[in-house]
């Protein structure tokens, strides 16, 4: 049974779906891509999303990217408008489509980003990224830290913040700052799929999960330690 808070969502970001007008291109463009990992359709539908979450460990970043990339190039224009938990749930099956198709969006905004513009952050620091998600997954680390609503309301940005900041310091503390940025900005990119957050809020939850801001930070922290030591 679908959630009250998943059919607020569902409303929230039908503007999105409306405006997806090849819906089709993304089953099409998917099962080309888990070809790629020997999944087959079910009859019409995606197949259970059980896979991804061994897919990473299974494959490595690398040839993951490789093949995520070609995914994009097929989804072309549709990438903008059809990547949303609308069109998944109208291609997934079983018990809980909603969950399986906010599985797929999940999973497609994490690769998104660490075969995108986070690519180098995740690369330098694969070892220690891929063992900290073998024992817990982003998106548990995420549900961990307390993400509980997909709807729109008056604490959405600041409840969505504390779960990004949380991933990140997680992961800070299990293989460093660079690698924390990465979990972070991956975090941020699948919130950012999920569209209920408005431009202002994601636009600071990327300066929070920017290395450029943590180097920033730990200058001023030595700066102000050394004038402590020499003043």
């Amino acid at each position: 049974m679908i959630s009250t808070t998943f059919i607020i969502f569902l409303f929230v970001s039908l503007g999105n779906a409306q405006q997806c007008s090849t819906p089709q291109t993304l089953y099409t463009c998917y099962i080309s891509y888990l070809g790629k990992y020997g999944v087959v359709p079910d009859d019409g539908y995606l197949p259970p999303s059980e896979f991804i979450l061994n897919q990473m460990m299974t494959h490595g970043l690398p040839v993951i990217c490789k093949d995520f990339e070609e995914l994009v190039s097929c989804l072309g224009t549709a990438s903008t408008y059809c990547v949303n938990l609308n069109v998944f749930v109208a291609y997934t099956t079983g018990r809980h489509p909603d969950r399986e198709a906010l599985a797929y969006l999940q999973n497609h905004a994490f690769f998104e980003f660490a075969c995108g513009s986070g690519r180098d952050l995740f690369m330098n620091n694969l070892d220690c990224i891929q063992r900290s998600f073998q024992q817990i997954p982003l998106t548990n680390r995420m549900q961990q830290c307390g993400q509980s609503s997909l709807a729109i309301n008056e604490d959405s940005c600041p409840s969505t913040l504390q779960v990004t900041d949380c991933v990140r310091q997680q992961m800070n503390e299990a293989c460093g700052p660079s690698a924390g940025a990465a979990a972070c900005g991956a975090a941020t990119n699948i919130e950012r799929r999920l569209d209920f957050l408005d431009a202002a809020c994601l636009t600071e939850m990327d300066a929070r999960c920017s290395v450029c801001q943590l180097k920033i930070l730990t200058s001023i922290i030595i700066l102000f330690i050394h004038r402590l030591i020499f003043t």
